[in-house]
């Protein structure tokens, strides 16, 4: 007796309507892919508060993998029982993944940075930030310069160095106004140096990243260097641990314009002499003398009597007749 063995069969259905996973990714797909540039578009141009924005774009990048998922068992049903639907899976799974890459894409780009988010010229002593305080987010990053970086940024931004320019520090100062005005970057705050306390001159201002405008903190501080000009600038960002280099960028940018403006203006000859003769009252430990005071005043010369601008007649020569 011949036996044959039972083999299961597939039964295929292609007039039935199509699973519900595979309407749902489709769809889910579709809100989560116009939620994130939604989201991207309102904090770049209306002021979507960072925290927001991340939180809504983590929910983004789950909700795709939530979409992969329902895509790959919906495909599955597909294969085995012949519903319709594939155009759906395929449309939920090239979204989904076009949405993961982004993250992904980030991670693999930030592997080549270091983990640095605030940058400056002077890590011994960087400039402290005023106007921040009140601006940023108690969950943002802290004000306060970390000690760890300075070594990080030895290693990777060996060329972030103060410069010295060969100025005062109030001429200084005016020309890192010039700069910031010229590269349209609007200040918060402004504070001039002051000579009499040796107070440096402080200007701080926010500036934003160019796609997905990301708010960071600068401080430009210019500071007396014996009769010269010290400017250092701190660059921080307020999320995030690395910064993919913008801060670096932005301070090779601050300190090019403000080198171009030292070489295009003409030196002040007034203020180069009061701080000159200051470096030397300093050096000498002596007060400069008044302007009026007997040690000022010029000593006048006394005219000789003998000398009269009257032209005396020449002595008459006597007639020997006389």
């Amino acid at each position: 007796m011949q036996r044959f063995d039972t083999m299961t069969r597939t039964i295929y259905a292609p007039d039935q309507p199509p699973s519900f996973l595979a309407r749902w990714s489709s769809r889910l797909a579709l809100f989560f892919a116009s939620v994130l540039p939604i989201t991207l578009f309102l904090h770049r141009l209306f002021g979507l508060s960072t925290p927001v924005a991340m939180n809504i774009a983590a929910a983004c990048f789950a909700g795709a993998v939530l979409v992969l998922v329902m895509a790959a068992v919906a495909g599955l049903d597909i294969w085995v029982t012949g519903r319709q639907g594939a155009a759906r899976i395929v449309v939920a799974a090239t979204l989904a993944s076009g949405l993961i890459s982004i993250p992904l894409a980030m991670y693999i780009v930030g592997r080549n940075w270091p983990a640095i988010n605030d940058l400056t010229t002077d890590p011994v002593t960087p400039p402290a930030y005023v106007a921040a305080e009140k601006s940023r987010a108690p969950d943002s990053n802290p004000l306060a310069y970390p000690s760890r970086f300075a070594e990080l940024q030895n290693a990777n931004y060996p060329d972030i160095k103060s410069l010295i320019v060969q100025r005062p520090p109030e001429e200084t100062f005016e020309l890192v106004l010039q700069a910031l005005g010229k590269l349209k970057m609007p200040t918060l705050l402004q504070a001039p140096p002051n000579a009499d306390d040796g107070t440096p001159g402080l200007v701080e201002l926010e500036d934003r990243t160019m796609i997905l405008g990301f708010t960071d903190d600068v401080i430009i501080r210019v500071a007396d260097n014996d009769g010269a000009s010290k400017v250092d600038v701190r660059s921080s960002s307020r999320y995030g641990s690395s910064d993919f280099g913008r801060n670096a960028d932005r301070i090779r940018m601050l300190l090019k314009e403000i080198s171009g403006r030292v070489d295009a203006s003409v030196p002040n000859a007034d203020a180069a002499l009061r701080a000159r003769l200051k470096k030397q009252e300093k050096d000498a430990g002596v007060k400069q003398p008044q302007a009026g005071s007997q040690a000022t005043k010029p000593k006048r010369l006394r005219r000789d009597p003998s000398q009269s601008g009257v032209r005396r007649e020449p002595a008459r020569k006597v007639s020997p007749l006389e």
